[in-house]
């Protein structure tokens, strides 16, 4: 099955955030700087930031509520396991998924500072019921300014973008397509692969640190 969606960024979820950030690093990725969610939430993250996505590795810190439906995907292994849909309206993000027969959870909104100032952003996240396997959410920035810069877009590699997403399970992901309006980046049942745009061609194996594998085609 191959699906088009509007993703905002993929989660790659792995047991150790250092190990899987020095892998990135070594295949020539900018990476940020860890950063802690709050207290409630438990995890931290280091993000590879592209042209209008970005691939975000995240590791739980402290066991908590929150992250159960985390941990209990890392306890099937490490790899993308996680979606995450753009939403230009949080709330209305929301009232599709709803009107479409699919479980959310209540909007969140979260906050942290950064050097460029406060970062903002909102998310509801889709009942893992409907997609098993993955843990799905809609994503609302509120100051991408403050997250797509430069110089973290910046890779040594050559890699600019996000092309396509394979992954192994795809169950219910032709519903959050119907929901969201479809369009943007293809994905499709596949083995863990992440294809990227970059200024040559590349192939960088971080299953062992990563869980996956990623391709580079020139743009």
């Amino acid at each position: 099955m191959m699906l088009t969606l509007p993703i905002d960024h993929v989660v790659l979820l792995v047991p150790d955030l250092a190990r899987a950030g020095a892998a990135f690093e070594s295949a020539g990725f900018h990476v940020t700087a860890k950063a802690s969610h709050s207290p409630a939430m438990g995890t931290a993250n280091r993000c590879v930031m592209l042209d209008g996505t970005y691939i975000e590795l995240m590791g739980i810190e402290t066991e908590t509520p929150a992250n159960l439906a985390w941990r209990r995907l890392l306890e099937k292994g490490q790899g993308i396991r996680g979606l995450a849909f753009r939403s230009e309206d949080i709330q209305s993000s929301g009232q599709s998924l709803t009107q479409a027969g699919i479980g959310i959870e209540p909007a969140r909104h979260f906050s942290r500072e950064t050097p460029y100032g406060e970062l903002r952003f909102s998310v509801v996240r889709i009942d893992p019921v409907a997609t098993p396997g993955l843990q799905c959410l809609a994503c609302q920035h509120h100051t991408p300014d403050r997250l797509w810069l430069a110089d973290s877009m910046r890779h040594g590699n050559g890699a600019t973008g996000l092309a396509s997403v394979d992954i192994p399970v795809v169950t219910g992901l032709d519903r959050l397509a119907a929901a969201f309006g479809g369009g943007g980046i293809a994905v499709s049942s596949g083995d863990g692969r992440l294809v990227l745009t970059g200024s040559a061609p590349a192939h960088y194996d971080l299953r062992d640190a990563c869980g996956i594998v990623i391709d580079m085609v020139s743009r």
